[in-house]
């Protein structure tokens, strides 16, 4: 069974990224689920500046978008600060931002917060796409095509196949191949994951559970 961390949302990073467009709320949702999973995101680099163990994932769809986080903690993935990029250098303030919000974590798992300088942490919800602001039907099937493609593309990786073999194993077209290790969760639906993995000889079993019932 795959291990993974809740998401906790350091400052306005949670109202800061249900803010930006839907299809930039997808792609940062997804890399966000595969960090969950252990797993990095699809371009990332770590940020040293902003604090040990720190990551930006990057995101280009309708401008330049960049999400810093921490994952090194065994409790939860922090996310510390989202941001549109309109320059070649990320502003300083920005920088900035996530030092402090960095910080903040550090003095939270410590427990020696000072006085004045505690900032909001808020846990997530379970789902990652509900806690960005996707309509609660919409934001199950984005979680469950997330975590098939993910498995989907492990699967790929750990039999060291390349888009071509892939293809050919998989039954589909090379560029079909491409949007699926791209992580074009949109173009794939739930019954087309599942019969994927199947050809890989990847069994997937369902479990479900009752919601609690909001008061």
């Amino acid at each position: 069974m795959v291990h993974e961390k809740p998401v906790t949302w350091v400052g306005s990073s949670h109202a800061d990224l249900r803010a930006l467009p839907a299809e930039v709320r997808r792609e940062l949702g997804y890399d966000l689920r595969q960090v969950q999973r252990g797993r990095e995101p699809r371009d990332g680099k770590p940020m040293a500046t902003v604090g040990a163990g720190v990551w930006e994932i990057r995101v280009r769809v309708a401008g330049a978008f960049r999400l810093f986080f921490v994952a090194k903690f065994a409790e939860a993935v922090y996310v510390l600060h989202v941001f549109q990029k309109k320059s070649q250098q990320t502003p300083r303030l920005d920088l900035e931002l996530g030092r402090a919000r960095y910080q903040a974590v550090l003095r939270e798992r410590s427990k020696g917060r000072q006085v004045g300088m505690a900032v909001r942490m808020r846990r997530g919800s379970g789902n990652v796409f509900v806690d960005l602001g996707f309509p609660p039907e919409e934001a199950a099937h984005l979680l469950i095509r997330s975590d098939l493609m993910i498995t989907l593309n492990q699967a790929l990786e750990d039999r060291g196949l390349t888009q071509v073999r892939a293809a050919k194993v998989l039954g589909v077209s090379q560029p079909r191949v491409s949007a699926l290790r791209r992580g074009k969760i949109e173009q794939f639906s739930i019954d087309a994951l599942v019969e994927l993995l199947a050809r890989l000889g990847v069994a997937v079993t369902v479990q479900t559970k009752k919601r609690k019932r909001v008061a």
